[in-house]
């Protein structure tokens, strides 16, 4: 390996969420700054073809600059992560929905449970006024 870092088999989708939060870190980059990012030496027709899977996924956009061709993410973060999570969730029955969140619930720490009861409150009360 090039830059000497261990290649480990990614699981399923590990690889396209390794490339989302390189374009996190960098906000736009190209097939090279992104595989620059990743913890193993891929072929750049590997990385490409990853961003053009995000693409058709609706994740990353693409333009051409002076520099090329240029992805960035089309959601931040947060909001891929709580799709994921909503994604996941909707596959499963109401008993496996509960029980998966009061999971995450239970692994937050005192501060991040305030905060959830707080947002949990201000959405009860919202949704009563409707």
């Amino acid at each position: 390996m090039a830059n000497g870092r261990a290649r480990k088999p990614a699981a399923k989708g590990d690889l396209q969420a390794e490339v989302m939060a390189a374009l996190w870190r960098l906000g736009e980059a190209k097939v090279d700054d992104v595989r620059a990012e990743l913890s193993s030496d891929l072929a750049y027709t590997t990385v490409h073809t990853v961003l053009k899977r995000l693409m058709d996924r609706g994740l990353v956009e693409r333009v051409t600059d002076e520099r090329g061709l240029v992805y960035n993410a089309r959601l931040d973060e947060a909001e891929y992560l709580a799709s994921t999570f909503s994604d996941r969730l909707i596959a499963t029955s109401p008993a496996v929905r509960r029980e998966a969140l009061a999971n995450l619930v239970d692994r937050l720490d005192a501060g991040e449970l305030e905060e959830v009861a707080r947002y949990a409150n201000r959405m009860r009360r919202e949704r009563s006024d409707l």
